[in-house]
């Protein structure tokens, strides 16, 4: 068995990193999902996409809400919960047939964070994203 050596794990992470940085947009379910971005952390955040209470359907539903639709459609409903929530549940209904569909969606929500938080500054090897004091 091979051990792995610390200098291979840095490679994987300056190729995760590169990737991240030259992400572009990604076809899941017949929808163009762009990459994740700042901003779209902030939407889900103040929406509680991922600490709220909302079913695992919903949350995938939002995020692919977010990732998808234009920036015009999201601007009217993201700073608002009741109107942001009713938003994704017409998205929901008007895009979906089947639960199920959230698999693929889900799958490309973890991929996409894995490559934005590797493309995070404090992920490269010797940097640290405390204050230092």
């Amino acid at each position: 068995m091979k051990k792995t050596q610390n200098t291979d794990l840095v490679k994987d992470d300056e190729i995760l990193r590169i990737q991240a940085m030259e992400d572009g947009p990604k076809k899941v379910n017949g929808r163009i999902l762009r990459p994740i971005t700042a901003l779209t952390i902030s939407w889900m955040q103040r929406n509680e996409v991922f600490s709220g209470d909302m079913d695992p359907v919903w949350k995938a539903a939002a995020f692919t809400f977010l990732h998808s639709e234009p920036m015009s459609t999201i601007r009217g409903a993201v700073n608002d919960r009741a109107t942001f929530v009713n938003a994704v549940d017409s998205w929901i209904e008007k895009n979906m047939t089947h639960h199920h569909e959230t698999s693929d969606m889900s799958d490309e929500m973890g991929k996409a964070f894995d490559l934005y938080n590797s493309a995070s500054p404090a992920s490269q090897p010797g940097e640290s994203s405390g204050s230092g004091n």
